[in-house]
């Protein structure tokens, strides 16, 4: 062994420097690696990104919807705040809690801190899923819109059924970023469930920059039933809290099909269908000092 060793290390000694250099870059960008890299960025994330508060611009808007609902609006716009925290035996959670719909206040709503400090924070995220899902523009029915879920596929509990596909490396000025796919398994206990509490297996895609674990974006897609959903967030450095955080979130779900060609072309037959697209942009991110109950 101590002789393969150091014929190996001759071996290297010899090549170029450029070849050594090439060797080192694809080294650090092995899938292997960067998964690595991704993982223990999440883990350290999770605690990082809790207790955060930041504010949230929202805006969902229906581009078809066949029937078509006459009183349903086809464009709404949130003003939010957003509470990111994880507590140990829990997911990570990104909470919203809507302040204003269409510039009107809404002054009927939980009350968030004072929920945060008197409930396990499992039973806070269902209050306020089941409260904010009220707001969700269009049929399509869907609970998870927070920014942070897709990362939840690197975390412990979902990461050992999920695989992982290097996809392509990209050199830039700030660093090697390797954009990995991810693929979550059929398991009892999957990311996301639909109505019927049934496992959905869901696909992933992180940007990770190949030395730091770092993620600039991070893609999740399932199907749920009928539903097509794609959730894509946007990730930036936030000076003053000296961490990178979520600074757009993208939404799009389709049901559905436009319309059925017949037997005849020049016939369609109508179909239920509806497509659903949100933007949602975050700033003035600050830590928000709170005792969260722990149960």
């Amino acid at each position: 062994m101590r002789r393969a060793l150091v014929l190996s290390l001759l071996v290297a000694a010899t090549l170029p420097l450029g070849a050594r250099q090439r060797a080192a870059v694809e080294d650090s960008t092995s899938l292997d690696t960067v998964v690595a890299a991704a993982v223990a960025y999440v883990n350290g994330y999770q605690r990082e990104l809790t207790a955060i508060l930041a504010n949230e611009e929202y805006r969902q808007q229906i581009h078809g919807q066949a029937p078509r609902e006459e009183t349903m609006p086809r464009l709404r716009t949130l003003q939010s705040e957003v509470f990111f925290m994880y507590a140990p035996g829990s997911d990570w959670m990104a909470i919203r809690d809507v302040l204003a719909q269409n510039g009107k206040a809404i002054n009927d709503r939980p009350n968030l801190r004072e929920a945060l400090r008197r409930l396990p924070p499992d039973e806070v995220a269902r209050t306020f899923k089941r409260y904010n899902s009220r707001f969700n523009l269009g049929r399509i029915v869907h609970n998870f819109n927070e920014p942070t879920l897709s990362l939840l596929l690197l975390a412990d509990r979902y990461r050992p059924h999920v695989t992982f596909e290097r996809r392509r490396v990209q050199k830039r000025a700030d660093g090697v970023w390797v954009t990995i796919a991810a693929k979550e398994a059929r398991v009892p206990d999957t990311l996301l469930q639909d109505l019927s509490r049934s496992p959905v297996p869901s696909t992933g895609e992180f940007v990770v920059h190949a030395t730091t674990g770092r993620i600039k974006q991070a893609i999740l897609k399932a199907t749920l039933g009928a539903v097509q959903a794609e959730l894509t967030t946007e990730y930036a450095l936030e000076a003053r809290l000296g961490m990178w955080v979520p600074t757009r979130f993208i939404e799009h779900y389709l049901e559905g099909a436009r319309g059925q060609v017949g037997s005849d072309p020049r016939t369609r037959i109508q179909t239920q269908f509806e497509e659903i697209r949100s933007v949602a942009d975050y700033r003035n991110y600050r830590r928000f000092e709170v005792k969260v109950t722990i149960k």
